[in-house]
């Protein structure tokens, strides 16, 4: 189960009382629902420059990883010192990774 914003089309009220798919979004808010499922990513050529489509965070690990970089711009990436972890990012960050083995990525929306 995940927990998406409703659209501008869905309507706050129906019949005096909070519809039912905003009613779902709130209560899937306060129970800790995730927005989506976590997803693996094909990594390409190395080095490979995954851009975030949203707000989550990126799992590297195995592979054979010699350096990973940041971005917020896709001009200035900053070395993270790591070559596996947990990279959080927002939508349009980007997480430049070189490798002689490809790694397992796995990308968790939040």
């Amino acid at each position: 189960m995940s927990n998406s914003l409703p659209t501008f089309a869905q309507s706050l009220v129906e019949g005096g009382r909070t519809s039912k798919v905003w009613y779902f979004f709130w209560q899937a808010l306060w129970n800790g629902i995730p927005p989506g499922a976590e997803s693996s990513v094909t990594a390409g050529p190395s080095p490979f420059n995954y851009v975030a489509p949203r707000g989550g965070f990126v799992i590297v690990q195995g592979g054979s990883v010699s350096h990973i970089s940041f971005s917020r711009n896709q001009t200035t990436f900053y070395n993270t010192g790591q070559t596996t972890g947990v990279f959080p990012l927002s939508k349009g960050d980007s997480l430049s990774i070189t490798y002689s083995s490809a790694p397992a990525l796995t990308f968790v929306p939040t």
